[in-house]
């Protein structure tokens, strides 16, 4: 094979190598730049997602604090209604009793 074939060959294969490196560098820094933003709108979600939780957590809590309240009230209620019905009963025993004597 003569010379000038062998460097052409040989010019080829290094053109195409290089040719071949420089596209594998666009498409991965491409890739690269990708999935950099993929991750960062994915880290955006999360931080939001991420407050948006820290904000109901303090609504329900203080949904929670307004149940307690509301239910010992009522338990309150409950037992004034039981110490009135507890006496009115004795009242009316006692009141039976003397129609009894």
């Amino acid at each position: 094979m003569p010379d000038t074939e062998k460097n052409a060959i040989i010019v080829g294969a290094v053109a195409g190598a290089l040719i071949g490196a420089g596209l594998a560098v666009l498409v991965a820094a491409q890739e690269g730049a990708s999935l950099r933003d993929k991750f960062m709108n994915t880290v955006n979600l999360l931080k939001d997602q991420g407050q948006m939780l820290k904000e109901r957590s303090g609504e329900l809590q203080e949904k929670s604090q307004e149940i307690k309240g509301l239910l010992a009230e009522s338990m309150d209620v409950v037992k004034e209604f039981k110490e009135e019905a507890t006496s009115a009963a004795s009242d009316i025993k006692s009141e039976v009793q003397g129609f009894r004597s």
